[in-house]
């Protein structure tokens, strides 16, 4: 038996990234962060980064170093929750950063390749998430 997937329950989308990057000089930096050209910060106390260019500063060298037009580049839509850290939900759900990411290439099993906001391929779910739903457990089944 089959099941269909459901959809995704999600908090309020707030922005594309935090406006105020938190660095924590012992662990690796996070790919979805990037240089977002003409973004305003939005929301109470400024806390998130709307609008702007449709790619960061990364994904359009990214782009242009594998001899791809920045213009016409096939894109997705793609989101994660937010951490604790950048901005706190309370008992809720999280809130959830929502960017446009180039697509490279489709798997076999459905995940999508992706350029990330600071220019590095990255692996994501084909309904757009960074992360598998944890719903139905946390295997993965081949096609």
């Amino acid at each position: 038996m089959t099941y269909a997937p459901r959809p995704r329950a999600m908090g309020e989308i707030i922005g594309r990234q935090p406006a105020t990057i938190y660095v924590t000089p012992s662990k690796a930096p996070s790919c979805w962060y990037g240089s977002i050209r003409g973004g305003v910060k939005t929301g109470f106390g400024d806390h998130s980064v709307t609008g702007g260019d449709r790619f960061t500063v990364e994904q359009s060298r990214s782009l242009i170093s594998r001899g791809i037009d920045v213009l016409t580049a096939p894109a997705m839509k793609v989101q994660r929750n937010a951490a604790d850290h950048e901005i706190y939900s309370g008992l809720g759900l999280p809130a959830v950063y929502q960017f446009d990411c180039p697509i490279l290439s489709t798997r076999a099993d459905g995940r999508v390749r992706v350029i990330a906001p600071n220019g590095a391929e990255k692996l994501v779910e084909a309904d757009g998430w960074t992360t598998a739903s944890r719903s139905r457990g946390h295997t993965r089944r081949a096609a």
